[in-house]
């Protein structure tokens, strides 16, 4: 939307009085279908209006908004460019009688009433695909269209069409990494008898793709529960699949009863051999990168056994009730077959509060790390006891100091 109207604002007065910018379904702009809408006084929805501009305020001229669905009739000069992909000059518009006018009177009123005498349509289209039709118009300008403008006009909409296609190809893969990796993370969680928990996922900003954050809690034997957030490098596509991939391997190890060091150094093992796998047979490889906190507590000996893969260490209410950053054994990330890993013991007192997260939540590019644990500390300290760990997800996810550039999980877990 916003490339289109950009188009539209560049064109307008340079070549025309009035451009409108038109898509087909190629690109998507969400609404209704068009091909669910029908026909309307023997016209047809064929595009989706994304761009308009006019040498007239609020452009006048426009039968709709951006975003209405724009019908014509079905043998228009619109349609003819958009079954032939080529431009179409009319230096001269016939408004005469047995014209497809006739078929479109609404827009041929327009056309009387401010004047419009020439008409170039130019389709946006790039690396093969005909994504919709630049529509220019002089009214206050007397000099008609010539080829020359034709040629402009054709030159200027191939590179705007290039930038529609890139947008448009973006903003595909990121809607379905954003799928697979939402599909991937668990609809809900539950601490049972154990604890309560909550967790908050924000994917990052639109400049940027989804990445491979995920979450977890699931019971194990003896009425523990297991507490695990972990980020994979990178964005899209490959690294929401990585991620799946590894959630899945986490849950298979867990079922052996492995503690967390060792479940983190097969964990570790098991990326490197996923990665070889991949090279192997000529698969797109995942990022191999991969940080990961696994936490198991024991609700009987109300203690926290934590292991860390590169991942920033969590937030823990000490025997003293006071929330830290405990100094634990940091690891290294997944996928590069370094030394075991290591495990620290912590106690939780009953009502203690654990905070699992990703980088995200706490690194900015204009701040030390340090300082974003600190915020974040700050926050989770600033609530009671009492508060429902869903709205303290709120609370801290809401101290970002602005949009996410990478994605942003947050597990909090209180002991009940």
């Amino acid at each position: 939307m916003r490339t289109a109207q950009e188009l539209a604002d560049f064109t307008v007065p340079l070549l025309a009085d009035y451009v409108t910018v038109d898509l087909t379904e190629a690109v998507r702009l969400g609404g209704e279908p068009l091909e669910r809408l029908g026909t309307a006084d023997g016209r047809v929805p064929a595009f989706r209006r994304a761009g308009v501009a006019s040498v007239h305020d609020g452009a006048p001229e426009s039968l709709w908004s951006s975003g209405d669905a724009v019908f014509v009739p079905e043998a228009s000069p619109f349609t003819q460019v958009l079954h032939t992909g080529r431009p179409l000059l009319e230096p001269h518009i016939d408004t005469s009688p047995g014209t497809w006018l006739d078929h479109d009177p609404a827009r041929a009123e327009k056309i009387r009433r401010y004047g419009m005498h020439s008409l170039l349509i130019v389709p946006l289209q790039a690396r093969g695909l005909l994504m919709g039709v630049a529509v220019l118009v002089r009214a206050d300008n007397p000099a008609p269209f010539d080829d020359g403008d034709r040629l402009l006009a054709e030159e200027i909409a191939a590179r705007a069409a290039l930038s529609l296609d890139n947008a448009r190809r973006y903003t595909r893969e990121r809607t379905a990494a954003l799928t697979l990796q939402r599909s991937l993370l668990p609809r809900r969680v539950d601490g049972g008898d154990a604890m309560e928990v909550a967790a908050h996922y924000v994917p990052a900003d639109a400049e940027y793709s989804a990445g491979g954050d995920w979450f977890d809690v699931f019971g194990l034997s003896g009425g523990r529960l297991a507490l695990v957030v972990g980020d994979v490098v990178g964005h899209g596509i490959a690294a929401a699949a990585a991620m799946g991939r590894l959630r899945t391997a986490i849950r298979t190890l867990a079922d052996l009863d492995l503690p967390p060091a060792e479940l983190l150094t097969r964990l570790d093992r098991t990326s490197v051999h996923l990665v070889e796998t991949d090279e192997a047979s000529d698969v797109e490889c995942c990022s191999i990168g991969a940080t990961c906190v696994y936490a198991v507590y024991d609700p009987a000996a109300r203690t926290f056994t934590v292991a860390l893969a590169g991942h920033p260490p969590p937030a823990v209410t000490g025997p003293d009730g006071v929330l830290t950053f405990p100094d634990l054994p940091h690891g290294t990330p997944l996928g590069y077959g370094l030394p075991p890993h290591e495990a620290a013991v912590l106690d939780l007192p009953p009502g203690g509060l654990v905070a699992l997260y990703s980088d995200g939540l706490v690194e900015d590019r204009r701040h030390d790390i340090g300082a974003g644990m600190e915020r974040v500390r700050r926050a989770l300290a600033r609530a009671g006891g009492d508060s429902s760990l869903t709205d303290l997800c709120t609370a801290v996810v809401a101290t970002l100091p602005r949009a996410p550039e990478d994605d942003v999980t947050l597990l909090l877990a209180r002991a009940r």
